[in-house]
Parts: C-alpha cells; structure tokens; sequence
C-alpha cells in the first residue's frame, strides 16, 4: 500500500522515525481512520521521475505511468523537453535531436536520483547540460540547465533561454484553468496578498518582479490549477525572471519562464547558467498540494545548521541604529550594544540585532564603509560580540555589499568594483577580484566580532545597472555573472562558518526565490511593518506567504496581544528603545514567552480557517500542525468591524477518535484547558466578546 502526501515529511520526523512508523500497521490505520486520501503518491513520484527521463532524453514514449494503471499528472501530456531557446535563429526544439547527447551522471541516493545530460553542438561546440532531479518522498522535478562554449570561436546567438517551457494538459475549451498566485512585496498592504486569475483560450498571463530583485511586486511561485491537478512552480532566480501562461483559442496552454532577457554570445572556454526550476504537481485539494510542497522545500531546500533549521531571532531590538542614534547617542555605541544586550537577556530573546548604521556615515550614506566608527566602537564590534556570547544570546550584524554610496571607501579606494565608479552604484559581484574583496572583508568580519547572523540587505534596483553594462550582443550577461557572484559569495560564507545563517533582506521580503530560500531564511518578510496599526496587513501576509514559505518572520512595534500574534511566527522583533526607563520588559518578556511556545508549529502543514481577507467587518484564523508531533496552533482574529462573537473553524489534520488536550488563550493570558475528542476538535467554536482581539490555541494528542 502507498501513501499521499499526508504522510508526515522526512524533515518533520527523521529518516529512521519515518521508516518505522510505515512499517506499523496502527499508523496506517491511523492515516485512513483521519481522513488521509490512499493516492499513489509514491508511484505519482515514480511517474514525475519517468516522466523527466523521458521528456528530457527528448523520447516519444507513451505517457509514463499509463501502463500501470496509474492516473498520469496532466501535465504529463507535454512530451517536449521542458525548456527552449533559439541558437543562430533556430530554435532548440529543432537542434536538439541532431547534438550529440549523453548521459554522463546519474546519482541515486535516499532522497531521490540526480542525472547530469549533456548536448553538445558539433558544429560550434555549444554545450548544453541538464542537471535534473527527482525526489522518492515527493511528486517533484527540479532542473537547471548550463551553457558552455567548448569550441575556439565566439558562439551564434544564443537567445530567449526558456528555462521552463512546458505544454499543460488543457486540451479541452470547457476546461478551466487558474492561476493562483500571491503577490511580492512592496511594502504595502498589497505584500503577499493571494490572487486567482483563469486563462480562458484565447488568452494570455504574464509577470515578472520590478527592478531586478526577484520577488519585487511579483513571486516567483505559483499553481496552475486545470481538471482535479494542481502544478506548483518555483523559479529560483535572484534577478530579473519573467513568466507566461498562454493558452490558445483551442484550449491547450503553455507555461514558459525564464530571464526575461537573453540575447548573447559565449567567448571561448565561457559558461553561463539559467534559472532553477521546480514543478510539483499533485491531484485534489490544492492546500495539500501547497502542503506537500512546505515539506518539500523543508525537507530538500531550507538551510541546516549541524542537521537542524535555522532558529529564527526573537529580539527586541531590530531598528536600523542610524534613527536610534537620533534618540539617543548612546546606542550605537559599544556600551550601549553591550546594555541593550543585557536589557535582551533579561525579556527572553535570543538575539542581539544590530541593524543598519554601525559605520562612518551611517545609513544610507555610509553604505561602501564597511568598518566599525572607530571613536563609537573602539574595539570593533568584538567586544559587543563576546557580550552577547556571554548572556547567550546570538549575535546579528547588518550589512548593504552590494550598494556603494559616493565619497565612501569602495567608491574612492576601488572604483573599479563599482558600476557607477567614484559616483557609486551597485557593487559587481560579476567581477571576480570585486566579489573575492567582499567576501574575504565578511569571512574576516565574520570571525573576528562573532557573528551567528550575517544578515544581508538591498534596497537598491539593479536592474538598470545591469542593462547599461550589457553589449548589444551580450544581453543579460551582466546580470548573468552578478547573480552567479551572489550564490557563490553565499556559498563560500556558509562553507567557511558552518554555524552561521544567513538572513536575506531586500527592502524586506523584494528578494525571495528558490535559490535565496536555500542558502538563507526571511527574518523581515516586509518593510510594511516600519509603521504601527498593520496588525490585519500581517495577518494577510501569514495567509498568504505561508502557502509557499514556510520560515518567514516579522518586525512589530505594538504589545497588545492582538498585535504580536499578527506578528509573530518563527521569530519576532521588536521596533524598541530598550535602553529607555518606559521600556515595557514585562510585556515584550510576556509577548516572547508566548512566541517561543509557539514558533515550532510554523514549519507543520499549514490549513486556512477563513477566506483570505483584510475586511474589517470579518474574522481571519489559520492552523500550523505537525503531524510528527499531532500537535499545533490556531490564531484567530476578530477584526475592529466584526458584528459577530463567534467563528467556527474547521480544523485538519486530527484524528477524529483520538483525544487532545486543548487550551485557549485570550488577550487576558489566562488560560482555559479542557480534553476533547479529535471530532469535536476539528469542528471548533471559537468565541472572542471583544472586536479587535485575538485568540490562540493550542492542542496536543494525549497518548
């Protein structure tokens, strides 16, 4: 017998853990007694593996899984490779099957099998690899496609490099087809907010992020939903993507994605590489299918440290230190980090965060002066790192590399790693002596004050720095090799210090995509919250970015309980004055204690209770379960306007003839515990008297 998807991860139980409960027959019971779907999953992942065999071998064979009786995943109608470009003018889909192929690798571990395909042109000696992957736990295929020039002159035209360029099965005009998405970020109340579009024939969709940073006002994520399949997509991309679904008046749709420009050529002995690409694609209900596809990106993606996720901070000071200055001159200075440092210990958190402002100019204008303010930081910042050592906290340094403001020291001492030069500009991480610079001043910084988080900002679009650099036969070069620099200048970092994590921030959450979510986690998913009163505004962005994302966090600056649970998830930072006499220690120590209990449960399965909405007049609820654990939370919100003192929610993921204990936590702490049946739990009555309060609950099977 095989499962689906509602299988508890291997990340959610260890390896050995998940082998042994498949081998009990009580817990197969369980899984049918609870509701979980007996689907072929795993043949699903053996048909996704066959499927990618087969389309990228460029083979005619019938649609894998149809001989075994197994429902084939429409997308498998496409027997294409699935991706395309143009070469000299012609098109891949015409050259391919006359290259020479060969199969030079294939790796097949516990977690699923890796090929490496080769073509190579054997008129210029362009060669195109394929990296492809296949997952045993998931209905999954990952791929990423490398050009090389091998031959002794530059190469044709390379041009309009799709990395994903797939045929759906869509073959019928009555057959509805949506999109769902969610948007980027903005830093509005629009960040993150879920959409529904459907492509009718006839018609087209396409998006692409603003400026160069990838999930700037558009999300490299997405599912196409047609018949009972779901097709979840990711781009991994840090730069400037495009992508389209176009379906013609017959019906039939095609989804292609990749740099939305290419039009180069390759010098001798060059080589490039295009964005990831990963597909999941699961029949019925599309929250397990975004489900299975948190476990995915949990299981195969998600940074580890010695095994474990990254532990997102909890702190209570996450203000950039350039404003604090203002208040007061004391804080961006040693002793006043090493006190703030102290004042963190005391409310609970875990981490000192050291935000923008700690170099000569301050920020922005100090961005390219990447040392300690000598007459504030005598000593560097070791002293405020072995400060936080001592209390046990981590310790979290800001930093902006890729931005140089003039008149600061890259700018006049090293021009030459600057697009913009004197002027300043973007730091060029394509060019190697630049990016070996940089990343040698953070390996030294790094060890030398302490560090447990290089967190790294960008508020800056790149794009128009890229595009003013390109040749006209060179198109999209420029920004090729910086992104390149970008991964291998992370790589190098999280290699030479195997402890360190990396937080990325881009004006918030403007740089979120699949190649950032692996090497690092989003601690500031959105600059929306620089303001007080958007306690709904991130509730909107928990329901939404959590269908795709599970190890975000955010920023607060209100204590209410209404406020930090909007707030809060795997981490939560304060916007405080914590060396000011009003500083509130016992409700921010209250607020963290509740947040600690909590944050394990955002890496379960994650169900909506409501309609995603910022209505005033509506309730808004979600539930984060662990199925390792049959454990987790509700958060539910009654909004300022809501006529209405009770909300039933309908939970998931519970086995109805089991028992929990469940307790119910209002604004006023208390909390009321009672034993209910998974029955009576999945069919929940929450009450909140007040408008604008909140209620969190926590349940656990008793054993």
């Amino acid at each position: 017998m095989k499962f689906t998807s509602k299988l508890p991860s291997a990340r959610n139980l260890s390896d050995i853990t998940y082998v042994k409960l498949m081998r009990r027959p009580h817990f197969i019971a369980l899984l049918l007694a609870i509701g979980f779907a007996i689907h072929p999953t795993v043949s699903r992942a053996e048909t996704i593996a066959e499927w990618s065999a087969q389309a990228f071998a460029l083979s005619s064979a019938p649609n894998p899984g149809s001989a075994a009786g197994i429902a084939s995943p429409s997308f498998l109608a496409s027997r294409t490779c699935p991706f395309s470009f143009s070469y000299g003018g012609k098109s891949s889909r015409d050259l391919l099957p006359g290259w020479e192929r060969e199969v030079e690798d294939v790796t097949t571990t516990l977690a699923g099998t890796k090929q490496t395909l080769r073509w190579t042109d054997p008129e210029t000696g362009l060669r195109l690899t394929a990296e492809v992957t296949s997952f045993k736990d998931s209905p999954a295929v990952e791929w990423l496609l490398r050009f090389e020039n091998t031959g002794a002159q530059d190469t044709p035209i390379l041009e309009d490099v799709q990395a994903l360029d797939l045929a759906l099965g869509t073959t019928s005009l009555d057959q509805t087809l949506d999109l769902h998405q969610i948007a980027g970020s903005s830093a509005t109340r629009n960040d993150f907010v879920p959409s529904k579009k459907t492509i009718l024939p006839g018609s087209s969709e396409r998006f692409a992020p603003n400026g160069g940073r990838s999930s700037d006002g558009a999300f490299p994520f997405f599912t196409l939903r047609f018949g009972d399949e779901n097709l979840i997509a990711a781009i991994g991309w840090t730069g400037q993507w495009s992508a389209s679904i176009d379906r013609d008046s017959a019906g039939p749709a095609r989804v292609r994605a990749g740099m939305e420009i290419t039009h180069l050529k390759l010098h001798p002995g060059e080589s490039i590489r295009t964005p990831r690409i990963l597909l999941l694609s699961h029949p019925g209900d599309r929250i397990d299918a975004q489900n299975l596809w948190r476990r995915l990106i949990l299981a195969h993606y998600a940074p580890r440290i010695d095994g474990q996720l990254p532990q997102a901070a909890i702190g209570a000071q996450s203000f950039n230190l350039t404003d604090l200055h203002r208040i007061s001159k004391l804080w961006s200075t040693e002793a006043g980090q090493i006190q703030a440092a102290h004042v963190n210990q005391k409310v609970g958190a875990d981490t000192l965060w050291m935000d923008a402002g700690w170099f000569p100019g301050f920020f922005p204008n100090g961005a390219g002066n990447w040392l300690p303010r000598p007459d504030d930081f005598p000593h560097g910042l070791k002293p405020v790192g072995e400060a936080s050592q001592r209390l046990g906290l981590r310790f979290l340094l800001w930093y902006e590399p890729e931005r140089v403001a003039p008149g600061t020291v890259i700018a006049n001492e090293h021009p030459e790693f600057v697009l913009g030069g004197k002027k300043g500009g973007l730091f060029n991480l394509g060019d190697a002596k630049a990016r070996r610079w940089m990343t040698d001043l953070l390996n030294r910084q790094i060890d030398e004050f302490g560090l447990d988080c290089y967190r790294q900002d960008f508020n800056m679009d790149p794009l128009p720095f890229w595009r003013e650099n390109d040749a006209t036969d060179r198109q999209g070069m420029t920004e090729i090799r910086h992104i390149e620099g970008l991964y291998a200048m992370w790589d190098e970092l999280r290699s030479k210090h195997p402890k360190l994590y990396i937080d990325n921030c881009a004006s918030g959450g403007r740089r979120i995509d699949l190649e950032t979510i692996s090497r690092a986690i989003v601690q500031t998913r959105s600059d929306s919250e620089g303001v007080t009163g958007r306690a709904d505004w991130e509730q909107s962005q928990t329901w939404g970015l959590s269908l795709y994302y599970p190890l975000s966090s955010s920023f607060m600056w209100d204590l209410a309980p209404y406020d930090f649970r909007s707030y809060a998830s795997r981490g939560l930072l304060g916007e405080w004055d914590v060396l000011s006499p009003e500083f509130p220690a016992g409700a921010v120590k209250t607020a963290f204690a509740e947040a600690k209990e909590n944050r394990p449960y955002f890496t379960g399965d994650y169900f909506p209770l409501t309609p995603w909405t910022m209505a005033a007049d509506h309730w808004m609820a979600y539930q984060f379960h662990r199925a390792d654990l049959d454990a987790g939370i509700v958060l539910a919100f009654r909004h300022a306007q809501s006529p209405r003192a009770t909300f039933r929610a309908k939970l998931r993921g519970l086995d109805p003839r089991g028992s929990y204990q469940v307790t119910l936590i209002g604004d006023d702490y208390k909390p009321v515990s009672r034993i209910m049946s998974g029955e009576t739990l999945a069919d929940l009555e929450l009450r909140l008297e007040k408008p604008r309060s909140s209620l969190l609950v926590r349940y656990q099977a008793q054993h």
